[in-house]
């Protein structure tokens, strides 16, 4: 039953609710909302303890199949390094959802390189700082600060950029890689889009809506690509096939130490990496990586 305009929320980025308008409803028991005004989704309400929806080997996967996705992920995010490298030879980084530290590993000595995790993270890097950044302190300054795949992650993903603009040295860079709302799979699956993820995605943002929302926290784009991402895309577009049918399996396949369900997946897995080539040659990758520097006052 559709809830009166009256009752929609505010939008968490334009504190306003005059522009909202519900595009999904009850997926997972969360909806899903669209703000006309700075063109980005959200997702409602927002748990109070949003920790018991991140289970134990969300970062980490277990056995054989944990071994497996490591592999592949270092292998594509040599991508994100490469891209980091065309801008800084050196520096001070600070990635925030850095998960395990794996990509602050990579980067060698050049680099000063710190990481930041929600208090709740269940990871075993002890390296990594658990604090809720909007809260955080500290006298340093950085030359860039990252987001992979954890903007989304965030209710008031502007209250995030504002801070980074803060931090960041004159001239300082932001990277972000994140799902595109929008974008051709996500219109083709609609609610049963995969990179949807309530209540673990947080916000569902537009190619047009993050560009407004680094402009308003003072930072231009200077660099805007889809990315070929196997490593997310192809799992990504599996995932929504499933959730298409009924079937939720992400988490299960996750807590799995054996990957023999792969096998049961393989015609399904084909098709998938057809489709996202075409959709990357076709400028409709789901995924996409943003350079922007900070425009200094």
């Amino acid at each position: 039953m559709r809830i009166n305009r009256i009752d929609y929320p505010q939008c968490p980025n334009c504190d306003s609710s005059k522009d909202v308008i519900l595009k999904f409803p009850k997926v997972r028991g969360f909806d899903i909302y669209f703000c006309t005004r700075c063109q980005n989704g959200f997702t409602h309400p927002v748990p109070r303890n949003i920790a018991t929806y991140y289970h134990s080997n969300y970062w980490i996967s277990p056995g054989v199949l944990g071994k497996t996705k490591n592999l592949i992920f270092n292998l594509f995010h040599s991508r994100r390094k490469n891209l980091l490298l065309k801008y800084l030879a050196k520096g001070d980084i600070l990635e925030i959802g850095a998960g395990e530290g794996n990509f602050l590993k990579s980067l060698g000595s050049n680099f000063v390189s710190s990481g930041i995790e929600f208090p709740t993270a269940k990871i075993k890097n002890k390296e990594i700082i658990k604090v809720d950044f909007l809260n955080w302190k500290t006298g340093k300054k950085f030359d860039a600060i990252i987001f992979w795949e954890s903007l989304e992650h965030l209710a008031k993903p502007q209250d995030f950029l504002d801070k980074s603009y803060r931090f960041l040295k004159n001239d300082g860079l932001i990277f972000i890689e994140l799902p595109r709302f929008g974008c051709l799979e996500s219109q083709i699956f609609g609610s049963h889009w995969f990179h949807l993820d309530p209540p673990r995605h947080l916000v569902h943002l537009t190619d047009s809506g993050l560009k407004k929302l680094l402009s308003r926290s003072g930072f231009q784009i200077i660099y805007q690509k889809g990315v070929l991402s196997y490593e997310y895309s192809v799992w990504g577009f599996v995932e929504s096939v499933l959730n298409f049918f009924g079937i939720k399996s992400t988490d299960y396949f996750k807590r799995s130490k054996f990957p023999y369900f792969f096998i049961l997946l393989f015609p399904l897995l084909g098709i998938a990496f057809f489709a996202e080539t075409l959709f990357f040659f076709l400028g409709q990758s789901p995924i996409k990586l943003i350079v922007a520097k900070k425009k200094n006052v």
